[in-house]
């Protein structure tokens, strides 16, 4: 096993920020799938899976499936969204009932 690791976090930081960017796509998404998020969750705490659904309910979403965690990530850093601190299992099957943030929805 090899104990040479190099650890940066800037570069971990540089790529994933590339990353979400690609995945998210053209961002038009974003700003839609933002201004329905907080129409209809303002004050609620919910999974952001229950951001996905709504957002497919109303035809919005990324071209990558992979942009809806970017979509959670900017939502935080914006702070239209908080992280309550708790967690709670997933109720889409497809997630085997993982446990997730729940997140406090301000606007």
């Amino acid at each position: 096993m090899s104990t040479n690791l190099l650890l940066d976090l800037e570069a971990g930081e540089r790529a994933r920020d590339a990353g979400m960017a690609a995945a998210a796509g053209d961002g038009d998404w974003f700003e839609r799938a933002a201004r329905l998020i907080v129409a209809h969750f303002a004050g609620q705490e919910v999974l952001a899976e229950r951001f996905r659904a709504l957002c497919i309910k109303h035809g919005i979403g990324p071209d990558d499936p992979h942009g809806w965690g970017p979509l959670t990530c900017a939502l935080s850093r914006r702070g239209t969204i908080v992280d309550t601190g708790r967690m709670e299992k997933s109720q889409d099957p497809r997630s085997h009932a993982r446990r997730q943030p729940v997140w406090r929805v301000v606007g």
